[in-house]
């Protein structure tokens, strides 16, 4: 009886030390695996997206210019965001912060495009296109806001529906040029679209697409846009 008893105890220790062997990794390779993470994506929340920018301050002794305060939400396994602002497709600031806002001097009277992108050691996360128009001092024409993307993946027919909403300030008439990359190939390339959508596009499922948008309008003045999207498994 007590032999039997001892076999019985001996082989639940083998039992214990055998499933402990199997896992390896140490309390600090764990946490690695863990923290090895590119960030999420961010969300921007001021300026209010396709929509004359509210949230300013006057520069003294300056008519032309306006400060312009910019706010996004946090993401997961960041350590700081780069904020990049476009006019006409061309940078006009580029600045990193720890935090999750900055004040901005920018030209009056334009429509600007921008982007936050979340940074850390193991990689990047750009976040969609947003777009404002600074108040005062109206050009005689302004560019047309970004647009803003759709996407819809049909799981049963394995077709992708995308569409747009462009807005212009002047109420302009827009037209689009539309670019899809499968996984940096190039699938889709249309130009001078009156339609806001493009349908019964056959994509693979788990891959990457990159989007883009150019919001113009008749005077030559356009806009982009541009998201990353991950088709479902």
């Amino acid at each position: 009886m007590i032999y039997k008893t001892l076999k019985y105890f001996t082989s639940l220790l083998l039992l214990f030390v055998c499933l402990n062997s199997c896992d390896k990794s140490t309390p600090e390779e764990t946490e690695k695996q863990i923290d090895n993470e590119v960030p999420t994506k961010v969300t921007g929340t001021l300026p209010v997206n396709g929509e004359p920018c509210s949230e300013f301050e006057l520069i003294p002794n300056n008519d032309t210019k306006v400060s312009i305060l910019f706010k996004w939400n946090a993401a997961q396994n960041t350590v700081n965001y780069t904020l990049e602002v476009l006019l006409n497709n061309q940078q006009a600031v580029s600045s990193t912060v720890g935090g999750l806002e900055t004040t901005v001097s920018l030209d009056r009277g334009k429509t600007y495009t921008w982007t936050v992108t979340s940074k850390n050691e193991f990689g990047t996360t750009e976040s969609d296109t947003y777009s404002f128009t600074t108040p005062g001092l109206a050009e005689v024409n302004y560019a047309p806001y970004a647009a803003e993307i759709r996407t819809d993946f049909n799981t049963l027919t394995q077709l992708l529906t995308i569409s747009w909403i462009g807005t212009d300030e002047d109420n302009d008439l827009l037209t689009y040029d539309v670019t899809i990359t499968e996984n940096e190939s190039e699938i889709i390339e249309e130009t001078d679209i009156a339609d806001n959508s493009i349908s019964g596009i056959e994509y693979n499922s788990g891959t990457e697409y990159y989007i883009k948008v150019i919001s113009k309008d008749s005077t030559g003045s356009f806009s982009v846009s541009e998201i990353t999207v991950n088709s479902p498994e």
